[in-house]
């Protein structure tokens, strides 16, 4: 993920593999391994109006208080499907999600939507939609 931290916005630093190991106990999951590496380099990115939820920072707490934990223990919705973990959002409702498929988190990128409560592939890694979305973002331009 070093290859594409400058398609990222954020200037939050990483956090350790214990913050990481903390998190999954936490959410009983096991994240995949480009989501640790990026993790690791930046926690609360940015990609385009995507926001990732950080993980808890025990030396910065105030500032991710609204953790991915937060947002799948106490804000998740009962209406949402159990084999989707939100990993960031973009401000309307809409969210950024893994979903669980035999056993694991596997590394394709869905979004979850909230007026309608489907969800879509968009994308088949973190590496894959951070790429695709800055590419969309240069044709803007």
């Amino acid at each position: 993920m070093r290859d594409i931290i400058d398609l990222i916005e954020s200037n939050k630093p990483g956090v350790t593999d214990l913050d990481i190991h903390l998190t999954e106990e936490k959410l009983g999951v096991t994240f995949p391994t480009q989501y640790k590496e990026l993790f690791k380099l930046s926690n609360h990115a940015q990609v385009g109006e995507w926001i990732l939820f950080s993980i808890k920072d025990p030396t910065n707490r105030k500032k991710t208080w609204d953790d991915i934990v937060r947002q799948n223990i106490e804000l998740r919705d009962e209406d949402i499907p159990a084999e989707l973990i939100f990993i960031g959002e973009d401000g309307t409702g809409d969210k950024l999600c893994f979903r669980h498929v035999s056993g694991e988190y596997d590394n394709k990128i869905f979004i979850w939507y909230h007026e309608t409560g489907r969800f879509e592939e968009i994308a088949s890694s973190l590496r894959e939609f951070v790429i695709s979305y800055s590419e969309e973002v240069e044709e803007d331009e």
